[in-house]
């Protein structure tokens, strides 16, 4: 699998994030990209009215999203915003194949409430972590904040992903960038899974505001913790390989999924649904 991360402004206004989107997925289509991963809050910026912007999944953004993958015949993974019962949001990532199917959506689990933030403000919590198949990899979903949480990981992990997608607006601040490439680097190394993450950088035509934006920094990091590409801080676009026979040889050399100890921490990957957690009320069936 090829898979390009799209580093892109992140406006605002909705029109002008699908147009990136789509110049983008040209791009991505043009470097023989598989899978094209953009940031969190690919719909709006945060700093934005979240509950104006939301909208259900067969809305026009989504639509928009599905057209453009269709298009380009590249699946993608961006982040929206969907209406949550409670009057907020849910910061929702949402896969699409290259045929423009819905293949997947994960409602973020981890609010970001720390360093000053308050994200649980606007945004309700998902209530179930989602892997899916994506371009042929097993495929576990990410946002943000998610990273610093290291058992929703191992759960995909071994739940079957072979590839963590991480959409993100990691916001700045003290020793936050060396946060975001330890941890990125990490959650690879200890589940033996490659990671892709992808980040907004500031649109300049923007006002300031103090809702994080994104420090760029997108990264592609194998199996072993080495970072195959990393775009630094400002817009980009670029493709690597994932292979899934790299992560097989290295999870015979480092088995540390299979040495894992259930019996004494229970299956963290029991709670992992396929394509999308239930809407609320409902069971998985």
């Amino acid at each position: 699998m090829r898979v390009a991360l799209c580093q892109i402004q992140v406006s605002s206004r909705q029109e002008a994030n699908l147009a990136r989107v789509r110049s983008a997925l040209a791009v991505a289509a043009d470097h023989g990209a598989d899978l094209a991963v953009f940031p969190e809050g690919t719909q709006v910026r945060f700093g934005s009215d979240l509950r104006a912007a939301a909208e259900p999944l067969d809305g026009p953004f989504c639509a928009g999203l599905a057209a453009a993958a269709k298009h380009a015949g590249v699946a993608l993974v961006a982040g929206v915003f969907e209406p949550a019962p409670d009057g907020r949001v849910y910061n929702t990532a949402v896969a699409f194949d290259c045929a423009g199917e819905l293949a997947a959506r994960y409602r973020k689990l981890h609010l970001f409430d720390a360093f000053g933030q308050r994200e649980s403000e606007q945004v309700a919590p998902g209530s179930a972590p989602v892997i899916c198949t994506l371009a042929g990899v097993r495929t576990g979903l990410e946002i943000c904040y998610d990273l610093r949480f290291g058992e929703l990981s191992r759960a995909l992990s071994v739940a079957g992903a072979s590839l963590l997608v991480l959409p993100a607006a990691w916001a700045a601040g003290p020793l936050k960038e060396e946060h975001w490439v330890t941890l990125v680097r990490a959650r690879a190394i200890e589940n033996t899974v490659w990671v892709a993450a992808a980040g907004q950088v500031p649109d300049p035509a923007e006002p300031p505001t103090r809702a994080p934006t994104g420090i760029g920094r997108s990264m592609l990091v194998d199996p072993l913790g080495v970072v195959r590409m990393d775009l630094g801080p400002g817009p980009a676009v670029a493709v690597g390989e994932v292979s899934t026979e790299l992560v097989d040889t290295v999870r015979t050399t480092v088995p540390s999924l299979a040495n894992r100890r259930d019996d004494v921490f229970g299956n963290l990957s029991a709670g992992v649904g396929e394509k999308a957690e239930p809407e609320p009320g409902q069971g998985r069936g």
